[in-house]
């Protein structure tokens, strides 16, 4: 298992439109589990718990973290980290020009415990194109193919406009 990346070129002091830049990485997600999957996932690792019944503690808990930050508590997850909100808002030119009214953002934020920060020491990585680079050799690729079997892309905007005509010898091909 690695973690994938992309490089980015950016400017090394963003708030410096003159700096020099510099080549970043870029983190690349492979996949997104949901709720269903990430209990099914747990449930997997020797649980005493059925998917089902994970799957019901991680939504009420996450309502149950949700209403005790709209309560101003930080929650505290042991090994997990805590979570916390900041606030966005405009600026008043006082304290006793300031109202609520101002606030724009209610932020909710993570703070990892030291289980989490402690991730590099663990990880490998894999350099992977852009996501902008994977879609252009896509593209490349289908019309590489094309050419080589000879045919064309549908284009009578049928909702199989993704499949592929008939070749030269009037057989469909995919």
């Amino acid at each position: 298992m690695a973690i994938n990346y992309s490089l980015s070129a950016r400017l090394s002091n963003p708030s410096d439109k003159n700096s020099e830049k510099r080549v970043y990485p870029i983190a690349q997600y492979q996949d997104l589990l949901d709720l269903k999957e990430l209990a099914g996932h747990v449930a997997a690792h020797g649980s005493p718990f059925s998917k089902g019944t994970i799957m019901g503690i991680l939504t009420d808990t996450v309502a149950c973290i949700r209403e005790n930050l709209l309560l101003g508590h930080k929650i505290q997850l042991g090994d997990m980290g805590a979570f916390f909100v900041t606030l966005s808002s405009e600026g008043a030119e006082s304290a006793d020009t300031f109202t609520p009214s101002l606030i724009t953002g209610v932020n909710v934020r993570w703070a990892a415990s030291d289980e989490f920060k402690s991730l590099l020491g663990e990880a490998s990585f894999r350099q992977v194109a852009t996501r902008e680079i994977q879609a252009l050799g896509r593209k490349n690729m289908r019309e590489a193919v094309d050419e080589v079997l000879g045919t064309t892309p549908a284009e009578d905007g049928d909702a199989d406009a993704g499949h592929y005509g008939t070749g030269e010898d009037g057989d469909v091909t995919d």
